[in-house]
Parts: C-alpha cells; structure tokens; sequence
C-alpha cells in the first residue's frame, strides 16, 4: 500500500490544534493559515470553517473558480498559481495542502523551506473533529449523499451541526461550516481514496460499503479490508453498517460485530427498509422496521434503491441519537440531494438533462437503474476518472452500462495522474463492444454536445456520467434546450 502523500509531524498538528483552541496565536492576534489547492472541495471546506473561527485565510490553486469566488467574497485572499511568492505577502502560522499539489510545488518548498507548520487536508479536518462529537460517513460510494441528507435532517431537528461535505447541496450552502449549537456535532466524510479516513477518531460512524476500487493506493482487496477495520477500531461508539453489502459484514461479523449496527433491504438488518411505492409526485416511499417493529412510513424525493438505503442509514442512527421516527420523517422528506447527484439540470416536455457523479462501476449500474425507472429513452455519455481505476477496472466497466439506449464515452479524465500506455476512453468502448453492447466514443469533449444532438429525440433522458470535467458539457447542453433550441423534432 502506498504512503498517503504528507509532509507534517505530530508538533505540526499540535500548533494546529493549540491555534484552533485558543483563536489566537503567539502574538495574540487571529491566526493565519495558508492553503495550497484551496479551490478543491476539501480544502475550501477547511477555509469555510476557518473563516466561521475569525482566522485570517489566505491560499492557492492553478484557476479561478465558484469556489474561489465565494472565498474571496468571505474575505479570503485568493492567489493564482502555486507560488512561492504568494506566502512573502502575509505572515502564515499554518499550512494545509490537498492530495492534488504535487511535491514540487513552488509554495509547498517555500512552507517547507520556512519551516511553517504543515498538515495534511484530512490531518486538519481530523483535528478540527476533536473539539465535536464527530460522527464520519465513509465507503465508497454515497457518502456525500448520506452526509448531506444528515446535516440536512439534523438541520430540520434543531441541531444545526458542523459539517464538512464533499460537495455542494442544494440546500445548504457552503459545503463547511463549524456548529451553531450546544449540541456540538460535527459530520465529516472520511476518504478512504488515500487511507485519510485512518485520521479519524468520531464518536459514531457509517460504513456504507466496500468495494474494489482506488487499487493505485491499496494495491490489494486485503488492504482495503484491514484498512476500515482500522478505521472502525477508531470509532468511539456505535458503527451503522450495510447489511446489503457482503464485504462490510463478513467485516463487522469478524471484527466489530458488538458494535456495528445493520441497516438495509436484508432480512435480518437491525433497521430494515421495506420499499412501498413511487409515488406519482416522484420519489420512494417506504417502510422502516427496527428489530422487527415497524417505525412507520418514510418519504425521500430520491431515485433509486440505493438511496432508500441510504436514508435508511440516516433513520438509523438519528432513531439511536433519540430523535422519534415522526420528526426524522418530517426532516428527510423535502431533501433534493447533493449536486452531481443525479441531479435534474433541465426538464420540459421533451427532455431531461442530468448530471451525475458516479465514476465507478457500482455507481454507474445503480444510477442507470434509478433513472431508467423514470421512463423514456437513455442516453448516457460516460466520461472514464482516472487511468488506473480505468485500467484496474476494465471488466467491470465493460458490463455496467447495460440498459442504456445509446452510449458515448469521452477520453478519459486524469486527474492529476499521468497517462498509461494503451488506457484510454477508446480501450474502454472496445471492451464494451466485445460484450456485445453498442457505444461510440469521442475523442474531444467538446464534440459531446454536437454527438447528442444529433442522436436525441422528444421524450428522452441524457445522463451526463463521471466525476470530471464532463458536469461542464451538461451544463452546456442544458443551457442549450433552456434558450429553447429544439433538437431533432
């Protein structure tokens, strides 16, 4: 397994966590933290919170973005571009860099060189969960989902925690904040992509489930496992595990059993879900059973089986916090998910436009599912995340698209990785052909809205796929049917 990219010690997070506690630093002023990669998701949630604390913050990224935007319109001061000039500008207490900046960044040998204290983005984010009842969402797939349905819901209830979601909601806005209650929860998800998660100590956890995947970092299925069995050994109190997903069990059967707590469509879950309907106005309507007794009936405005589950998750564990089932109901049923979550950009009489996150070969079968029980054609345009997960996951990706009326798949997007001789979006279309399945693959994203267009016919649904810069020809394509364009009539 491969060492999750730091550069920090023990002492580091020590002044990170005396400034945190104290507001202020030696010369008793606000501290000052600095942060590299500072429009990402992660590190522009630390920023969020910093900001809520009264620090002055100041950071870094290659581009400007609606992420950098709102920082700045918080008082942060935003530079352009890794440079090591940008730290000769205001003195700096701390610093916090994300995955994505290389080692040889010009403002990280300049922190180093300085000898500034230097953390991690999750050694920061664990840091600030110590001074809250942390509860962290971890798994492969859904933790966004889940983490904003539960701010969402504890929201509702009255608890309005902190939070540090991976991405933006609808309903709440920033992603970050630090609580504004006594009651001092704090949800944050835990990234299992580079072992981040084993930064955490919270005092509840979820484990949604396991799956193969980030295998450039783990190398092997055995790491994967020894590594949330780590992680749920750091877990305070109780651990809400899926009773559906078989690798999360044999886990909790082996290793946490008196502790983990089952949720799901299967029989024997401590907290069963029970689908009733879809209901004509959209979404699920279902039915939660705790050891057996029926808790009553539950509403989400969500697509799909999966988040059935996953709200089942978030019954559970607020049912074990005391909430009763009646307030829990009122305080899921109004929540329209996170974006890039099988988000709705444009809908008419005549077609749909979504856009969607999922990346991996679980996510996509599970997405295709939800909005193919929507009706009407499917139209899916994938772009492949990653050259390794492309590599790794090959065979899976081959047979995830099944159901599909008409797939496209882009290039694949790096992010930040280096490419790998003969891993491309067009390897992945030839697999897929090879099971039989049609697909035509474009070469230059911006061909995607030309290709859609010309294939597209009243009553269809496309579904933009993929965790990259795909979510932009979505948006494009939408804004194209909003300005009242009519397409192949």
């Amino acid at each position: 397994m491969q060492q999750k990219q730091t550069y920090g010690n023990r002492e580091d997070r020590a002044v990170f966590e005396a400034l945190l506690k104290t507001g202020r630093n030696k010369e008793g002023a606000r501290p000052r933290a600095y942060l590299s990669g500072i429009g990402g998701i992660g590190v522009s949630a630390i920023a969020h919170i910093l900001l809520d604390a009264g620090w002055n913050v100041c950071g870094a990224d290659v581009q400007a973005s609606r992420v950098t935007q709102e920082l700045g319109e918080r008082g942060a001061k935003i530079y352009l571009g890794h440079s090591a000039e940008s730290l000769k500008y205001d003195p700096v207490d701390v610093a916090i860099y994300s995955s994505a900046v290389r080692r040889d960044s010009q403002d990280i040998l300049e922190i180093l060189n300085r000898k500034i204290p230097l953390l991690h983005r999750a050694e920061a984010l664990a840091s600030i969960l110590k001074q809250y009842r942390g509860i962290c969402v971890s798994g492969m797939h859904g933790k966004t989902t889940v983490s904003s349905l539960l701010v969402c819901a504890l929201n509702g209830l009255g608890a309005e925690p902190g939070y540090a979601v991976g991405g933006s909601c609808c309903q709440f806005d920033p992603h970050a904040r630090i609580s504004r209650t006594s009651s001092h929860w704090f949800v944050a998800e835990a990234d299992e992509s580079d072992g981040s998660l084993l930064d955490y100590f919270p005092e509840h956890a979820f484990i949604l489930n396991i799956d193969r995947d980030h295998l450039d970092y783990y190398r092997s299925d055995e790491r994967i496992g020894e590594t949330f069995v780590r992680f749920a050994g750091q877990v305070q109190k109780q651990i809400f595990c899926c009773a559906d997903n078989h690798w999360v069990m044999s886990l909790r059967t082996q290793h946490f059993a008196d502790r983990g707590i089952t949720y799901g469509f299967h029989p024997d879950s401590d907290y069963r879900a029970v689908l009733k309907e879809f209901p004509a106005q959209g979404g699920q309507l279902f039915e939660v059973f705790r050891h057996g007794k029926s808790l009553g009936d539950f509403k989400i405005r969500l697509m799909g089986e999966h988040n059935v589950c996953n709200a089942a998750a978030v019954i559970a564990l607020l049912t074990e916090l005391g909430y009763s089932a009646r307030d829990i109901a009122g305080s899921i049923k109004d929540f329209t998910g996170a974006r890039r979550r099988q988000e709705l950009l444009f809908s008419n009489e005549n077609y749909r436009i979504i856009d969607d996150y999922g990346h991996h070969p679980a996510e996509i079968r599970a997405t295709i599912r939800a909005v193919k029980r929507q009706g009407g054609r499917l139209l899916v345009i994938f772009q492949p995340h990653r050259f390794s997960r492309t590599q790794m996951l090959l065979n899976e990706f081959s047979t995830c698209f099944e159901g599909v009326d008409q797939l496209f798949l882009t290039d694949v997007y790096a992010a930040s990785e280096n490419p790998i001789p003969g891993v491309s979006g067009e390897c992945m279309a030839q697999a897929i052909r090879a099971r039989g399945q049609q697909v035509e693959y474009l070469q230059r994203l911006e061909d995607v809205g030309k290709a859609v267009e010309r294939i597209s016919k009243p009553g269809d649904v496309i579904l933009f796929l993929g965790a990259g810069d795909i979510t932009h020809q979505a948006h494009q394509y939408a804004d194209v049917l909003r300005k009242g364009k009519i397409v192949n009539e």
